[in-house]
């Protein structure tokens, strides 16, 4: 598949992405600057208010990955194994604080705190659906009824 030798991170591009993420069941939406198979996976993550991101680590293979935040604000957490929270970050396009780079294998999650948030990620690839996500057995899974009370405990985080 060919694919243009550049494109652009502008406003143009998040006011084709915003409505998508809003119509979207999740949420949220991915705008893809990588191929799937590639070695660095580069992708711009455009979350809702209301999107819930269960809690998961990149750890077989391990997958350091890297958050910058271009709009918005988001809280991002980082977890024990038992899921206890370790740390909790908030980043903002305003700063101070603009990104968190994190190593493999550490639990976290991320909550939308504005009415739309837009990040830039960079992890290791290739992506493969079945080894990319580690899942907390502690946190609620997205589609279960908890997910609601536990993205109210994640926002009063902040």
């Amino acid at each position: 598949m060919s694919r243009p030798d550049k494109q652009l991170i502008d406003q143009e591009l998040f006011e084709k992405l915003l409505p998508l993420a809003s119509s979207s069941a999740r949420g949220r939406t991915n705008h893809n600057f990588h191929e799937l198979e590639e070695p660095y996976q580069r992708f711009l993550n455009v979350l809702t208010k209301d999107t819930y991101v269960q809690a998961h680590r990149h750890r077989n293979p391990p997958k350091p990955e890297t958050f910058l935040v271009l709009k918005g604000r988001l809280g991002f957490v980082l977890f024990e194994e038992d899921g206890t929270v370790r740390e909790k970050h908030l980043l903002s396009s305003e700063g101070p604080v603009y990104g968190i780079d994190i190593s493999p294998g550490v639990y976290h999650t991320l909550v939308c705190l504005s009415e739309t948030c837009i990040c830039f990620e960079g992890k290791s690839g290739p992506y493969d659906p079945k080894t990319d996500k580690e899942f907390a057995a502690w946190a609620p899974p997205e589609n279960s009824d908890g997910k609601t009370e536990y993205l109210d405990f994640l926002r009063s985080l902040f």
